[in-house]
């Protein structure tokens, strides 16, 4: 069964100005650690690490400033993560597991609880265009922007 969550793309991030001075922009922090799949698999790293996958689970990730909820097999799509398709990573930042029995909440994060993930494809998003009038001004501009976006396909949740 495979989920396909959206997410609005490419948000800007601007410069802040304070008194005149210009302020650098404010960047997200990094999404994961990345593991190349040619080295390691699941498997492996789940042995290597002493992590069990947990059954029928799903989990809330913060991936590149934005909260997704996921399940084993969903594909979801993200603002360009800097990763080769095909890639084998493996998201940390997990806020939140829940199984029919038990739901684990963290502050902020949920300790020794990892999902895996496999890059499918980094595409441009659909075309958007921005057009700007200023009625009886003979004023008119017309721009466009395509964001780029990852795929991501889940794997397992893990926990240790």
């Amino acid at each position: 069964m495979n989920r396909i969550i959206g997410s609005n793309l490419m948000k800007s991030t601007s410069s802040i100005l304070v008194r005149n001075q210009s302020i650098a922009p404010i960047k997200s922090f990094s999404t994961t650690p990345i593991i190349n799949s040619s080295q390691v698999s699941e498997e492996d790293y789940n042995t290597k690490n002493s992590f069990k996958p947990i059954e029928e689970s799903f989990a809330v990730v913060h991936i590149s400033g934005k909260q997704f909820k996921v399940i084993k097999g969903d594909i979801i799509m993200t603002d360009r993560i800097n990763v080769d398709v095909g890639e084998h990573i493996v998201l940390d930042k997990v806020l939140l597991v829940g199984t029919k029995s038990q739901t684990m909440i963290g502050t902020p994060l949920v300790e020794n609880v990892k999902v895996h993930a496999y890059i499918e494809e980094q595409p441009k998003t659909e075309h958007v265009t921005i057009f700007k009038h200023k009625p009886r001004k003979n004023y008119k501009r017309t721009t466009g922007f395509q964001a780029l976006a990852t795929y991501i396909r889940i794997g397992d949740i893990i926990q240790k």
